[in-house]
Protein backbone atom coordinates (compact mmCIF):
# COMPACT_ATOMS: atom_id res chain seq x y z
CA UNK A 1 0.00 0.00 0.00
CA UNK A 2 1.44 3.40 -0.78
CA UNK A 3 2.33 5.90 1.43
CA UNK A 4 0.37 8.77 0.99
CA UNK A 5 1.86 12.66 1.33
CA UNK A 6 0.82 13.02 4.65
CA UNK A 7 2.03 9.92 6.30
CA UNK A 8 5.88 10.34 6.00
CA UNK A 9 6.60 12.98 9.02
CA UNK A 10 10.69 14.20 9.39
CA UNK A 11 12.47 13.41 12.50
CA UNK A 12 14.25 15.54 14.23
CA UNK A 13 17.75 14.71 12.61
CA UNK A 14 15.92 15.35 9.54
CA UNK A 15 14.38 18.73 9.97
CA UNK A 16 17.74 19.61 11.58
CA UNK A 17 19.06 18.69 7.82
CA UNK A 18 16.39 20.23 6.02
CA UNK A 19 17.13 23.73 8.15
CA UNK A 20 20.60 23.85 6.78
CA UNK A 21 20.10 22.63 3.47
CA UNK A 22 17.26 25.46 3.07
CA UNK A 23 19.50 28.32 4.30
CA UNK A 24 22.33 26.93 2.14
CA UNK A 25 19.84 26.91 -1.10
CA UNK A 26 17.99 29.87 -0.29
CA UNK A 27 21.28 31.87 -0.18
CA UNK A 28 22.46 30.38 -3.53
CA UNK A 29 18.79 31.51 -4.47
CA UNK A 30 18.95 34.99 -3.98
CA UNK A 31 22.74 35.56 -5.23
CA UNK A 32 21.67 34.33 -8.26
CA UNK A 33 18.89 36.55 -8.97
CA UNK A 34 17.93 39.99 -8.91
CA UNK A 35 14.43 39.65 -9.34
CA UNK A 36 12.21 38.93 -6.25
CA UNK A 37 9.40 36.55 -8.40
CA UNK A 38 12.37 33.49 -8.83
CA UNK A 39 12.98 33.38 -5.13
CA UNK A 40 9.39 33.68 -3.96
CA UNK A 41 8.47 30.53 -6.33
CA UNK A 42 11.63 28.73 -5.17
CA UNK A 43 10.34 29.22 -1.33
CA UNK A 44 6.70 28.21 -2.49
CA UNK A 45 8.80 25.03 -4.35
CA UNK A 46 10.96 23.88 -1.53
CA UNK A 47 8.67 24.27 1.39
CA UNK A 48 5.89 22.04 -0.73
CA UNK A 49 8.16 20.03 -1.37
CA UNK A 50 9.74 19.38 2.29
CA UNK A 51 7.07 19.31 3.51
CA UNK A 52 5.13 16.34 1.08
CA UNK A 53 2.14 18.73 0.85
CA UNK A 54 -0.10 19.08 -2.01
CA UNK A 55 0.19 22.49 -2.40
CA UNK A 56 2.66 25.69 -0.94
CA UNK A 57 1.36 29.40 -0.85
CA UNK A 58 3.41 32.86 0.01
CA UNK A 59 1.62 36.16 0.40
CA UNK A 60 3.42 39.45 1.13
CA UNK A 61 1.86 43.00 1.74
CA UNK A 62 2.48 46.07 0.12
CA UNK A 63 4.18 48.51 1.15
CA UNK A 64 0.97 50.56 2.46
CA UNK A 65 0.31 47.18 4.66
CA UNK A 66 -2.74 45.78 2.38
CA UNK A 67 -2.62 42.54 0.89
CA UNK A 68 -1.60 40.49 -2.09
CA UNK A 69 0.40 43.78 -3.99
CA UNK A 70 3.84 43.23 -4.37
CA UNK A 71 2.67 39.20 -5.34
CA UNK A 72 -0.69 37.67 -4.77
CA UNK A 73 -0.94 34.50 -3.71
CA UNK A 74 1.33 32.02 -5.00
CA UNK A 75 0.83 28.02 -5.01
CA UNK A 76 2.57 25.72 -6.42
CA UNK A 77 1.04 21.58 -6.54
CA UNK A 78 2.91 18.67 -5.43
CA UNK A 79 2.11 15.12 -5.10
CA UNK A 80 -1.43 15.72 -6.85
CA UNK A 81 -3.72 12.92 -5.41
CA UNK A 82 -6.21 11.46 -7.81
CA UNK A 83 -9.59 13.23 -8.13
CA UNK A 84 -8.30 16.20 -6.68
CA UNK A 85 -6.87 19.80 -7.77
CA UNK A 86 -4.79 22.62 -6.68
CA UNK A 87 -5.70 26.45 -7.29
CA UNK A 88 -5.37 30.12 -5.78
CA UNK A 89 -6.61 30.62 -2.51
CA UNK A 90 -10.55 32.40 -2.59
CA UNK A 91 -9.60 35.88 -1.19
CA UNK A 92 -11.63 35.66 1.86
CA UNK A 93 -9.78 31.95 3.05
CA UNK A 94 -6.46 33.80 2.45
CA UNK A 95 -7.50 37.63 4.21
CA UNK A 96 -9.34 35.31 7.24
CA UNK A 97 -5.85 33.23 7.84
CA UNK A 98 -3.58 36.21 7.20
CA UNK A 99 -5.96 38.20 9.63
CA UNK A 100 -5.69 35.55 11.77
CA UNK A 101 -1.51 35.41 11.95
CA UNK A 102 -1.36 39.55 11.82
CA UNK A 103 -3.41 39.46 15.47
CA UNK A 104 -0.46 37.37 16.88
CA UNK A 105 -2.50 34.94 19.18
CA UNK A 106 -0.21 32.40 17.57
CA UNK A 107 2.79 32.22 15.90
CA UNK A 108 1.15 29.23 13.86
CA UNK A 109 -1.85 28.57 12.67
CA UNK A 110 -1.76 24.11 11.81
CA UNK A 111 -5.36 22.69 12.04
CA UNK A 112 -6.39 19.53 10.39
CA UNK A 113 -9.52 21.08 8.82
CA UNK A 114 -9.27 24.78 7.94
CA UNK A 115 -13.41 24.73 7.49
CA UNK A 116 -14.25 22.44 10.80
CA UNK A 117 -11.72 25.24 12.83
CA UNK A 118 -13.66 26.98 15.62
CA UNK A 119 -11.43 29.66 14.92
CA UNK A 120 -12.41 31.12 11.39
CA UNK A 121 -16.17 30.39 12.17
CA UNK A 122 -16.75 32.62 8.94
CA UNK A 123 -15.24 29.59 6.33
CA UNK A 124 -17.13 26.69 8.35
CA UNK A 125 -18.56 24.22 5.93
CA UNK A 126 -17.17 26.60 2.91
CA UNK A 127 -16.37 24.33 -0.28
CA UNK A 128 -12.28 24.65 -0.38
CA UNK A 129 -9.63 22.35 -1.56
CA UNK A 130 -7.94 24.13 0.99
CA UNK A 131 -8.50 21.69 3.79
CA UNK A 132 -5.62 20.59 6.24
CA UNK A 133 -3.04 23.73 6.24
CA UNK A 134 -0.05 24.59 8.20
CA UNK A 135 0.67 28.44 7.79
CA UNK A 136 2.77 30.89 9.57
CA UNK A 137 3.72 34.31 9.59
CA UNK A 138 6.18 36.14 7.87
CA UNK A 139 7.82 39.11 10.07
CA UNK A 140 11.11 40.83 10.29
CA UNK A 141 11.64 41.93 13.76
CA UNK A 142 8.05 42.08 15.00
CA UNK A 143 6.66 43.30 11.89
CA UNK A 144 4.20 41.47 10.13
CA UNK A 145 5.05 41.10 6.18
CA UNK A 146 3.31 38.07 5.07
CA UNK A 147 2.09 34.37 5.88
CA UNK A 148 3.92 31.17 4.15
CA UNK A 149 1.71 28.30 4.11
CA UNK A 150 1.51 24.24 3.41
CA UNK A 151 -1.61 22.95 2.64
CA UNK A 152 -3.62 19.66 1.70
CA UNK A 153 -7.20 19.10 -0.30
CA UNK A 154 -7.86 16.62 1.95
CA UNK A 155 -8.54 17.18 5.62
CA UNK A 156 -7.08 15.35 8.68
CA UNK A 157 -3.33 15.77 8.46
CA UNK A 158 -1.87 16.14 11.57
CA UNK A 159 0.87 18.43 11.74
CA UNK A 160 3.82 17.65 14.09
CA UNK A 161 5.77 19.62 15.91
CA UNK A 162 8.96 19.44 14.32
CA UNK A 163 7.10 20.23 11.13
CA UNK A 164 5.74 23.51 12.91
CA UNK A 165 9.15 24.45 14.21
CA UNK A 166 10.59 23.51 10.49
CA UNK A 167 8.18 25.77 8.43
CA UNK A 168 8.62 28.87 11.60
CA UNK A 169 12.04 28.88 10.69
CA UNK A 170 11.73 28.56 6.56
CA UNK A 171 9.14 31.56 7.35
CA UNK A 172 11.73 33.75 9.47
CA UNK A 173 14.54 33.16 7.03
CA UNK A 174 12.41 33.92 4.25
CA UNK A 175 10.56 37.05 5.48
CA UNK A 176 14.34 38.50 5.95
CA UNK A 177 15.20 37.47 2.19
CA UNK A 178 11.97 38.85 0.69
CA UNK A 179 12.49 42.18 2.46
CA UNK A 180 16.07 42.61 1.61
CA UNK A 181 15.20 41.44 -2.20
CA UNK A 182 12.79 44.07 -2.71
CA UNK A 183 14.87 46.64 -0.67
CA UNK A 184 17.37 45.53 -3.25
CA UNK A 185 14.92 45.97 -6.13
CA UNK A 186 14.20 49.38 -4.89
CA UNK A 187 16.99 50.26 -4.79
CA UNK A 188 18.01 49.35 -8.21
CA UNK A 189 15.04 51.05 -9.63
CA UNK A 190 15.92 54.13 -7.90
CA UNK A 191 19.54 54.49 -9.17
CA UNK A 192 17.70 53.80 -12.42
CA UNK A 193 15.62 56.56 -12.07
CA UNK A 194 18.32 58.81 -10.68
CA UNK A 195 20.76 58.19 -13.55
CA UNK A 196 17.58 59.11 -15.95
CA UNK A 197 16.67 62.27 -14.11
CA UNK A 198 20.57 62.77 -14.29
CA UNK A 199 20.33 62.93 -18.22
CA UNK A 200 17.39 64.74 -18.48
CA UNK A 201 18.71 67.64 -16.21
CA UNK A 202 21.88 67.44 -18.18
CA UNK A 203 19.94 67.90 -21.22
CA UNK A 204 18.13 71.16 -20.66
CA UNK A 205 21.59 72.66 -19.78
CA UNK A 206 23.19 74.40 -22.72
CA UNK A 207 25.10 71.64 -24.80
CA UNK A 208 27.76 74.83 -26.34
CA UNK A 209 28.89 77.99 -25.16
CA UNK A 210 27.28 81.10 -25.82
CA UNK A 211 28.43 83.47 -28.41
CA UNK A 212 26.67 86.79 -28.84
CA UNK A 213 28.76 89.79 -30.12
CA UNK A 214 32.25 89.96 -28.44
CA UNK A 215 30.52 87.31 -25.70
CA UNK A 216 31.40 84.34 -24.81
CA UNK A 217 29.16 81.98 -21.90
CA UNK A 218 30.35 78.86 -20.46
CA UNK A 219 28.53 77.38 -17.00
CA UNK A 220 28.64 74.30 -15.22
CA UNK A 221 26.91 72.69 -12.62
CA UNK A 222 28.08 70.38 -9.93
CA UNK A 223 25.21 68.78 -8.07
CA UNK A 224 25.22 67.32 -4.39
CA UNK A 225 23.63 64.30 -5.73
CA UNK A 226 22.64 62.73 -8.66
CA UNK A 227 20.55 65.91 -9.51
CA UNK A 228 19.58 68.82 -7.97
CA UNK A 229 18.16 72.01 -7.97
CA UNK A 230 20.21 74.56 -9.63
CA UNK A 231 20.14 75.34 -13.20
CA UNK A 232 21.57 77.88 -15.83
CA UNK A 233 20.54 78.77 -19.42
CA UNK A 234 21.16 81.01 -22.02
CA UNK A 235 19.67 81.11 -25.43
CA UNK A 236 19.44 83.96 -28.05
CA UNK A 237 16.72 86.57 -29.15
CA UNK A 238 18.54 87.60 -32.24
CA UNK A 239 22.18 88.01 -33.73
CA UNK A 240 23.04 90.49 -31.44
CA UNK A 241 20.62 89.61 -28.10
CA UNK A 242 21.01 86.65 -25.58
CA UNK A 243 19.05 85.63 -22.47
CA UNK A 244 21.09 84.95 -19.64
CA UNK A 245 19.29 82.72 -16.28
CA UNK A 246 20.31 81.03 -13.35
CA UNK A 247 17.82 79.96 -10.71
CA UNK A 248 18.61 78.02 -7.66
CA UNK A 249 15.02 75.90 -5.91
CA UNK A 250 14.93 75.43 -2.78
CA UNK A 251 15.29 71.80 -1.79
CA UNK A 252 17.67 69.14 -3.17
CA UNK A 253 17.42 66.12 -5.44
CA UNK A 254 15.14 64.70 -8.03
CA UNK A 255 11.96 67.02 -6.67
CA UNK A 256 13.98 70.26 -6.82
CA UNK A 257 15.50 69.27 -10.27
CA UNK A 258 11.86 68.30 -11.32
CA UNK A 259 10.63 71.88 -10.21
CA UNK A 260 13.41 73.45 -11.61
CA UNK A 261 13.05 71.94 -15.26
CA UNK A 262 9.61 73.39 -14.94
CA UNK A 263 10.89 76.74 -14.18
CA UNK A 264 12.80 76.62 -16.54
CA UNK A 265 10.37 75.77 -19.44
CA UNK A 266 8.09 78.76 -17.83
CA UNK A 267 10.90 81.22 -18.61
CA UNK A 268 11.56 80.06 -22.45
CA UNK A 269 8.17 80.79 -22.80
CA UNK A 270 7.49 84.00 -21.04
CA UNK A 271 11.50 85.72 -21.60
CA UNK A 272 10.88 85.93 -25.56
CA UNK A 273 12.66 88.91 -26.08
CA UNK A 274 9.77 91.08 -26.65
CA UNK A 275 8.25 91.28 -22.69
CA UNK A 276 9.96 93.69 -20.77
CA UNK A 277 11.85 90.87 -18.12
CA UNK A 278 10.17 92.31 -14.92
CA UNK A 279 6.62 91.99 -16.86
CA UNK A 280 7.96 88.25 -17.57
CA UNK A 281 9.21 87.74 -14.48
CA UNK A 282 5.85 88.55 -12.53
CA UNK A 283 3.63 86.50 -15.17
CA UNK A 284 6.17 83.29 -14.19
CA UNK A 285 5.57 84.46 -10.44
CA UNK A 286 1.82 83.66 -10.20
CA UNK A 287 2.17 80.64 -12.65
CA UNK A 288 4.58 79.60 -9.94
CA UNK A 289 2.39 80.45 -7.44
CA UNK A 290 -0.31 77.97 -8.93
CA UNK A 291 1.71 75.17 -9.65
CA UNK A 292 4.50 74.66 -7.79
CA UNK A 293 5.21 74.37 -3.55
CA UNK A 294 8.37 75.94 -3.74
CA UNK A 295 10.30 79.07 -4.10
CA UNK A 296 13.26 79.64 -6.58
CA UNK A 297 15.60 81.87 -6.69
CA UNK A 298 15.97 83.31 -10.07
CA UNK A 299 18.13 85.69 -12.14
CA UNK A 300 17.15 86.59 -15.36
CA UNK A 301 19.37 89.14 -17.73
CA UNK A 302 19.38 90.14 -21.61
CA UNK A 303 22.71 90.66 -23.27
CA UNK A 304 22.27 93.70 -25.97
CA UNK A 305 25.73 93.28 -27.71
CA UNK A 306 25.04 96.14 -30.15
CA UNK A 307 24.29 99.05 -27.56
CA UNK A 308 26.79 97.29 -24.89
CA UNK A 309 24.22 97.28 -22.04
CA UNK A 310 22.69 94.17 -19.86
CA UNK A 311 19.26 94.05 -18.73
CA UNK A 312 18.51 91.71 -16.13
CA UNK A 313 15.58 91.56 -13.38
CA UNK A 314 17.07 89.36 -10.00
CA UNK A 315 14.23 87.51 -7.97
CA UNK A 316 16.20 86.82 -4.84
CA UNK A 317 18.82 85.27 -6.31
CA UNK A 318 22.88 86.19 -5.05
CA UNK A 319 24.07 89.34 -6.80
CA UNK A 320 25.93 88.39 -9.98
CA UNK A 321 29.38 90.34 -10.25
CA UNK A 322 30.18 92.79 -13.04
CA UNK A 323 34.12 92.83 -12.97
CA UNK A 324 35.11 95.51 -14.50
CA UNK A 325 38.71 96.09 -16.85
CA UNK A 326 39.91 97.91 -13.92
CA UNK A 327 39.25 95.02 -11.69
CA UNK A 328 36.16 96.74 -9.93
CA UNK A 329 33.29 95.18 -9.14
CA UNK A 330 29.69 95.61 -9.38
CA UNK A 331 26.90 93.92 -7.69
CA UNK A 332 23.32 93.17 -10.18
CA UNK A 333 20.96 93.44 -7.34
CA UNK A 334 17.61 95.49 -8.95
CA UNK A 335 14.61 92.89 -8.77
CA UNK A 336 12.07 92.00 -6.22
CA UNK A 337 11.60 88.06 -4.31
CA UNK A 338 11.98 84.79 -5.29
CA UNK A 339 9.56 83.76 -7.89
CA UNK A 340 6.79 81.76 -6.55
CA UNK A 341 6.69 83.71 -2.33
CA UNK A 342 4.28 86.24 -2.69
CA UNK A 343 1.24 86.43 -5.03
CA UNK A 344 1.15 90.06 -7.05
CA UNK A 345 4.70 90.32 -6.61
CA UNK A 346 6.52 93.46 -8.48
CA UNK A 347 9.54 93.12 -10.18
CA UNK A 348 12.55 96.19 -10.64
CA UNK A 349 14.74 96.30 -14.32
CA UNK A 350 18.22 96.90 -13.45
CA UNK A 351 20.61 97.66 -16.34
CA UNK A 352 24.22 98.41 -16.64
CA UNK A 353 27.03 98.93 -19.26
CA UNK A 354 28.70 96.05 -20.25
CA UNK A 355 31.46 96.78 -22.96
CA UNK A 356 34.54 94.42 -24.09
CA UNK A 357 36.74 93.92 -21.46
CA UNK A 358 33.57 93.75 -18.47
CA UNK A 359 32.99 90.33 -17.66
CA UNK A 360 29.81 88.67 -15.59
CA UNK A 361 29.75 85.67 -12.49
CA UNK A 362 26.41 84.22 -11.99
CA UNK A 363 26.64 81.86 -8.97
CA UNK A 364 24.44 79.70 -6.76
CA UNK A 365 24.39 79.83 -2.70
CA UNK A 366 25.68 76.12 -3.22
CA UNK A 367 29.57 78.42 -3.58
CA UNK A 368 29.62 80.49 -1.06
CA UNK A 369 27.82 78.70 0.97
CA UNK A 370 30.37 75.58 1.22
CA UNK A 371 31.66 74.73 4.48
CA UNK A 372 35.30 73.44 5.01
CA UNK A 373 35.64 70.56 7.93
CA UNK A 374 35.23 73.19 10.68
CA UNK A 375 31.60 74.29 9.05
CA UNK A 376 33.77 77.74 7.81
CA UNK A 377 31.75 78.81 4.84
CA UNK A 378 33.51 79.58 2.19
CA UNK A 379 32.15 82.78 1.52
CA UNK A 380 30.82 86.26 -0.62
CA UNK A 381 34.33 87.56 0.23
CA UNK A 382 36.23 84.71 -1.01
CA UNK A 383 34.63 84.52 -3.82
CA UNK A 384 34.73 88.25 -4.84
CA UNK A 385 38.99 88.29 -4.56
CA UNK A 386 39.03 85.33 -6.67
CA UNK A 387 36.59 86.73 -9.25
CA UNK A 388 38.36 90.23 -8.89
CA UNK A 389 41.87 88.50 -9.65
CA UNK A 390 40.90 85.87 -11.99
CA UNK A 391 37.69 87.16 -13.93
CA UNK A 392 39.76 88.64 -16.64
CA UNK A 393 40.83 85.08 -18.30
CA UNK A 394 38.71 83.08 -20.83
CA UNK A 395 35.25 81.82 -19.11
CA UNK A 396 36.39 78.62 -19.11
CA UNK A 397 39.13 78.82 -17.54
CA UNK A 398 37.89 81.28 -14.55
CA UNK A 399 35.23 78.25 -13.70
CA UNK A 400 38.56 76.01 -13.56
CA UNK A 401 39.86 78.48 -11.49
CA UNK A 402 36.75 79.05 -9.22
CA UNK A 403 35.83 75.66 -8.88
CA UNK A 404 39.59 74.83 -7.48
CA UNK A 405 39.41 77.28 -4.71
CA UNK A 406 36.49 76.36 -3.50
CA UNK A 407 37.50 72.51 -3.68
CA UNK A 408 40.39 73.91 -1.89
CA UNK A 409 38.17 75.58 0.91
CA UNK A 410 36.20 72.41 1.53
CA UNK A 411 39.03 69.69 1.54
CA UNK A 412 37.22 66.35 2.90
CA UNK A 413 33.90 67.96 4.35
CA UNK A 414 31.13 66.75 2.39
CA UNK A 415 29.90 68.98 -1.00
CA UNK A 416 26.87 70.61 1.38
CA UNK A 417 24.66 72.17 -1.95
CA UNK A 418 24.25 72.49 -5.49
CA UNK A 419 27.28 74.50 -7.39
CA UNK A 420 27.02 76.42 -10.37
CA UNK A 421 29.02 79.07 -11.95
CA UNK A 422 27.74 80.82 -14.77
CA UNK A 423 30.48 83.19 -16.49
CA UNK A 424 30.24 85.82 -19.65
CA UNK A 425 33.02 87.18 -20.91
CA UNK A 426 35.09 87.90 -24.05
CA UNK A 427 36.98 84.42 -25.46
CA UNK A 428 40.06 86.12 -26.15
CA UNK A 429 40.35 87.62 -22.99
Amino acid sequence: MSQGPGDMRPSTGERLRAEMDFIIELSLVVASNWELQPILDWIVSKTTTMFRAEEGSIRVLNDDGSVGGLTDLKTIQRFLLEGSASGSWPQDIALSVMGYLMTGREEVCATPDLVADDRFPSLRGKDTKIRSMLAVPLKVGDRFTGMLAVTSPKPGRQWAADEVKLLTIVGRNSAVVIEKAQFKIKATEFEDDLRTAKVIQQNLLPSAPLRVGCWEGVGRVVAAHHVGGDAFDYFLFDRSRAAIVIGDVSGKSTPAAMLMSHVQAKVKARCDGRTPIPEAMAIVNEEMLRSAPRYVTLFVGELDASRKLLRYTNAGHNYPLVRRTDGTLEDLNQGGFPIGMFPGAKYEQGECVFGPGDSLLLYSDGITDQEDVRRKRYGEEALRAVWQAEGGRRPHDSIERIFAAVEAHRGNARQSDDMTLLVIGSPAA
